[in-house]
């Protein structure tokens, strides 16, 4: 089963990510993501599944810039429906063998479906479109799968950090204390309860809510995060932090 679509003159300029599940009966789903290197986005083929559930209307965020006379189907819902409906049936803790290979690499993993389905969904919440998600954007260029706590939170750290240093290139005043990425993660929450309540009357079984719950104890969890990881990775900064030291003593 193949999700996400075709590509047509642009097929030499897209970046693709293969996400295959193997189930031990056999069974198997290859979802493709397509990138465009100059916009991040999924593209779609033509005459899609357009579900109920994923109109703009049906469980719309509280924080959604929509406006519904103009937007019909909320973005996000629109990535998710093939991975929701491939696993409408399925229950989270189930194992699964899964590959994911992209241009340069492939990676293996055998894990309880639930955080499979995560790993291809933050993917696609990223590139969906969504104003709020599409700060993720550019970590679904640099997709880590099946990264642990301390992974992702370097990757967050880092890649709000260097949108920073973009918006003081832009005249803006960049947020160095990460205050705006707390306030940021608030937004994801907000987000993310609606997307559960969407793919839950969607689903039969637990394995989608789930592993929409996993991305969420993340969001409900940074302020934490944040410190607790920083002050874990900060003695292998040393070198810089000894410079800053040794820069600051009172020479003879």
């Amino acid at each position: 089963m193949s999700s996400a679509g075709t590509v047509k003159d642009k097929k030499e300029e897209t970046i693709k990510y293969y996400y295959t599940f193997k189930f031990p009966d056999g069974k198997q789903y290859t979802f493709t993501i397509y990138l465009t290197p100059d916009r991040m986005g999924l593209i779609r083929p033509e005459g899609a599944e357009m579900p109920g559930w994923a109109r703009l209307n049906n469980f719309k965020c509280e924080n959604c810039t929509f406006d519904e006379a103009e937007k019909e189907y909320c973005p996000v819902a629109l990535n998710l429906v093939d991975i929701i409906h491939a696993f409408k049936d399925v229950i989270s803790t189930e194992v699964v063998d899964v590959i994911v290979r992209s241009p340069e690499r492939e990676i293996y993993n055998n894990v309880p479906i639930q955080k499979a389905i995560s790993s291809l969904m933050g993917m696609c919440m990223a590139i969906s479109g969504c104003p709020i998600l599409s700060k993720f954007a550019p970590m679904a260029k640099f997709h880590l799968p099946f990264a642990t706590v301390e992974e992702t939170m370097y990757r967050t750290i880092s890649n709000y950090l260097l949108a920073q240093y973009f918006v003081m290139e832009e005249g803006g005043t960049p947020d160095w204390k990460l205050q705006g990425l707390k306030t940021f993660y608030n937004e994801v929450e907000t987000v993310n309860r609606s997307l559960c309540d969407r793919v839950r009357s969607a689903s039969l079984h637990d394995a989608n809510v789930n592993a929409v719950v996993f991305l969420d104890n993340f969001a409900k969890n940074i302020t934490f995060l944040i410190d607790h990881v920083l002050n874990n990775i900060r003695p292998i900064f040393k070198a810089y932090i000894d410079e800053v030291k040794r820069a600051r003593k009172p020479k003879d």
